[in-house]
C-alpha cells in the first residue's frame, strides 16, 4: 500500500513540475499575451481577440504568443485547447478574480495586467519598449 501511495505522490509531483516547466519554457521563447475570461463566449473577450488577431504580423514581429484562458482551459489563438495547466497559470500569476489582458515577458514576469479592452497599440508599444526587443528587432532586419 505504501508503495502505491509513493508512486501516486511521485506521479502528482512530476505532473505539476512538468506543467510549471512547460509554462516557464514558453516564457523563455516568447512573450505571452494572455486573455483571461470566465467564458470563451464573452463579448469582451471576443472583441479583444479580434483586435489582436487583425495584425498577426505585429504579434510575430514581437515574438508574442496569444493565449486565451477561459472555462478552466488554455486555448491557442486558433481556439484549440493546449496542454498547459490553467490552474497553474492562475496560481502562478494570481489571476483568480481577474478578467482582461495580461502580458508576460520572456522573463516570466507580468508586464501589463489590465481589464478588457486594451488597445493593441498600447500592448505593442509596451513590448517595443522592453530593452531586449530592440536587439531582437535589429537582429531580424539584418540580411546576410
Amino acid at each position: 500500500m505504501r508503495i502505491i501511495l509513493f508512486f501516486l505522490f511521485l506521479f502528482a509531483f512530476t505532473t505539476t513540475s512538468v506543467f510549471a516547466q512547460e509554462i516557464d519554457l514558453i516564457n523563455t521563447e516568447k512573450r505571452i499575451i494572455l486573455l483571461k475570461s470566465e467564458s470563451r463566449e464573452s463579448d469582451w473577450l471576443q472583441a479583444q481577440i479580434k483586435r489582436l488577431t487583425t495584425d498577426r504580423m505585429a504579434l510575430e514581429e514581437r515574438q508574442a504568443l496569444l493565449l486565451v484562458l477561459a472555462n478552466d482551459e488554455i486555448y491557442d489563438d486558433q481556439g484549440r485547447i493546449t496542454n498547459l495547466s490553467a490552474s497553474q497559470l492562475i496560481t502562478q500569476y494570481e489571476l483568480l478574480d481577474f478578467e482582461g489582458v495580461v502580458v508576460i515577458g520572456k522573463d516570466g514576469k507580468i508586464k501589463l495586467q489590465q481589464a478588457f479592452i486594451v488597445n493593441p497599440r498600447e500592448i505593442f508599444s509596451l513590448i517595443d519598449n522592453i530593452p531586449a526587443i530592440e536587439v531582437e528587432q535589429t537582429d531580424s532586419k539584418i540580411i546576410d
